[in-house]
């Protein structure tokens, strides 16, 4: 079984993390998460995933020798693979009082795990409680009807009625999706049939393969910010390719998504 330590990857969880007051944010000290089972695309992932909310969390407190300060919180954690399911435990300690916050949880993929890791730890720092069903604001039509600004690849998406909705890519293609709202999450998946057009920037050829071998695009949201903010993970078929021709195809890649509703 593989083993990766991931000393970042819970920062995804505290990144709209609120702890005392909004202009004194918390210093936390996390220990190395240790990771089994998963494979290096997933790990990848969550590594880049993570690194890029530290700067919006507030001081952080890596365990390095003797440190001169004693941090507001410790978090420490693990992801292991359980008969194909992914275990995230959790336990955080706040240094003042000593109370413990403990919980492990179990997700059937990789995707609901970063779904559901934001408002699990979130919640563990703001009441003490984890509720295991919280994510997010309550979704309905109403909510996401309308304009979008998308994320990389995407320009504008427009959420139709009838469970549909339509998106413009950098490229100037056009992508259709059908979309359901299902455990409070709005889950879109591609309708169109793939064109090269949808893979760019990438190289004429990788991007024709890819519309020849790559999986329908989808999109796992939710709902942030009082409705102006659908946040979450795409997933889709990743490539990686080198100067010397070789391209590796990676089904299932996972990456962070977030759309902000246009006020137009």
């Amino acid at each position: 079984m593989k083993r990766i330590i991931l000393s970042f990857f819970l920062f995804s969880a505290l990144c709209s993390l609120h702890v005392g007051a909004e202009d004194a944010k918390p210093l936390i000290r996390l220990m190395p998460l240790i990771i089994e089972g998963l494979g290096p695309e997933e790990a990848r992932f969550l590594s880049t995933l993570v690194q890029s909310y530290v700067t919006d969390i507030g001081e952080l407190d890596l365990p390095s020798g003797e440190s001169p300060t004693t941090p507001d919180f410790i978090l420490t954690g693990s992801i292991t693979v359980d008969q194909d399911s992914r275990v995230l435990a959790i336990e955080i300690v706040k240094s003042e009082t000593g109370e413990t916050v403990y919980h492990t949880s179990t997700h059937k993929t990789t995707s609901d795990l970063t779904l559901k890791v934001r408002s699990l730890v979130e919640a563990a720092f703001s009441s003490g409680t984890i509720p295991g069903e919280t994510r997010g604001e309550i979704i309905t039509d109403g909510k996401i009807l309308g304009t979008w600004r998308g994320d990389a690849g995407l320009e504008i998406v427009r959420i139709q009625g009838g469970g549909t909705a339509m998106a413009i890519l950098s490229s100037g293609a056009q992508m259709n999706f059908v979309y359901i709202i299902e455990n409070n999450t709005l889950k879109l998946t591609q309708t169109s049939p793939n064109r090269a057009r949808f893979y760019h920037p990438a190289p004429f050829e990788v991007a024709r393969e890819l519309s020849l071998r790559a999986e329908p695009w989808r999109y796992e949201l939710f709902l942030s910010n009082n409705g102006a903010v659908l946040r979450g993970i795409k997933i889709s078929t990743g490539v990686s390719y080198g100067d010397d021709g070789t391209v590796e195809f990676i089904p299932d890649s996972i990456r962070e998504a977030e759309w902000t509703k246009s006020a137009r």
